[in-house]
């Protein structure tokens, strides 16, 4: 009977201990969030599918490209003058947080700019504004983007 029970603590000191279970990915804590102000929410064109955020690691104004970005998982309520959105994002420092917009019918494009972080359509002020999420702080809020309808043309 000893034997059994000194057999039976160890088989569960080796089951406790001796097995790992890998869980996944889990669940991406850090995040960029914020509200989209739509600035001139009449003019908002028929040929809009969609609005999306992204974040940007490395910008360079002579190659814009989305394959140093983040997006978000979903667009930007349209129906809506502000609407708020975040951006699963992992720890690191974007040079650049933009709303871009898509054409019916065409594929997304990195120039379709609608709006960044640090443009100010209302006050007519343009300051690039880069946000950093580190363990320490891992959430970036109020990263508010106004977005102005009228500025955009069809491709």
């Amino acid at each position: 009977m000893k034997l059994n029970l000194l057999l039976a603590i160890f088989m569960l000191a080796l089951l406790t201990h001796g097995c790992e279970i890998d869980h996944g990915l889990g669940v991406l804590g850090s995040k960029i969030s914020g509200k989209v102000i739509f600035i001139n929410h009449d003019q908002k064109p028929d040929y809009v599918e969609a609005v999306r955020m992204a974040a940007v690691v490395d910008f360079d104004f002579s190659d814009i490209s989305l394959s140093d970005a983040v997006l978000a998982n979903t667009s930007v309520n349209l129906s809506r003058e502000i609407s708020e959105y975040y951006i699963p994002a992992p720890l690191a420092s974007y040079e650049l947080i933009v709303a871009i917009w898509k054409q019916k019918g065409k594929a997304w494009n990195a120039t379709n700019w609608l709006g960044f972080y640090g443009y100010d359509p209302v006050n007519q002020t343009v300051e690039y504004k880069s946000v950093t999420l580190t363990e320490k702080d891992p959430v970036a809020e109020n990263i508010n983007i106004y977005c102005d309808w009228s500025t955009i043309r069809p491709n």
